[in-house]
């Protein structure tokens, strides 16, 4: 059995709990649009009741727990990784979209480890360019919405860059040996800022993708009302 806290894993896993309890405290603001946006995803997710197509209940219980990951990466300091689960966010949600619309998408997406033409088929009907014409047709404003934040979970995060690389190392100063330290848990409060915010932003804005989907069901748990007033304080 593990002793923990005997070993660098559990030791680091320490850390990310510490950050996490005081990251909440000290950025409480923060924090609360986080929760709030969390308590609408999984008002949503437990009420599920024979959701048709059936995958598209799958992929919102999957846009939760990947949002409460990224909550957590923020709020540990993990901010490059933080953007890499908000870029499954929001692909969890424009695909159920995609599916809500056309249901003969649920066995495509399916049938993606079937065959080769199987792969060939999902990866053609779900690429980002094509779920985000779906999100278009129901909603222009909201597709706007969706690039920006999937542009930018990819530049600081969903995939290696620039951008995501720096955005957690410290320089040496100038007349120091120039040595970089890539920080696994960054303390910087602007940095730390941006990820939680972009967090609540790209969790409102999959709950406004799901809301096409399960519009009387948002209705009557009173998540609509929530997402309403989210908007009205002005978080997208």
């Amino acid at each position: 059995m593990t002793n923990w806290g005997a070993d660098n894993l559990t030791q680091f896993l320490d850390r990310v709990h510490l950050n996490q309890r005081g990251n909440v405290a000290t950025f409480s603001e923060p924090y609360r649009f986080i929760q709030r946006v969390n308590e609408c995803l999984s008002s949503a997710g437990k009420n599920l009741v024979n959701p048709e197509p059936m995958m598209t209940g799958v992929l919102l219980l999957r846009c939760q727990y990947a949002y409460k990951t990224a909550a957590g990466m923020a709020l540990a300091g993990q901010v490059v990784e933080t953007f890499v689960m908000l870029r499954s966010c929001l692909e969890y949600a424009a695909y159920a979209l995609a599916i809500f619309k056309d249901p003969s998408l649920q066995e495509v997406f399916m049938s993606r480890h079937v065959s080769v033409e199987g792969m060939k088929a999902q990866k053609d009907k779900f690429r980002i360019s094509e779920v985000k014409k779906v999100i278009v047709g129901f909603d222009t404003k909201l597709a706007e919405l969706f690039q920006v934040f999937y542009d930018r979970s990819i530049d600081f995060g969903g995939h290696p860059n620039p951008h995501a690389t720096m955005s957690a190392v410290e320089i040496g100063q100038e007349g120091s040996d120039g040595t970089i330290l890539t920080l696994a848990l960054s303390t910087e409060p602007k940095v730390l800022l941006h990820a939680m915010k972009s967090v609540a932003q790209v969790g409102l804005t999959t709950l406004l993708i799901f809301q096409h989907i399960f519009k009387a069901k948002f209705e009557l748990l009173g998540v609509n009302a929530e997402m309403n007033a989210l908007r009205n304080e002005n978080y997208l």
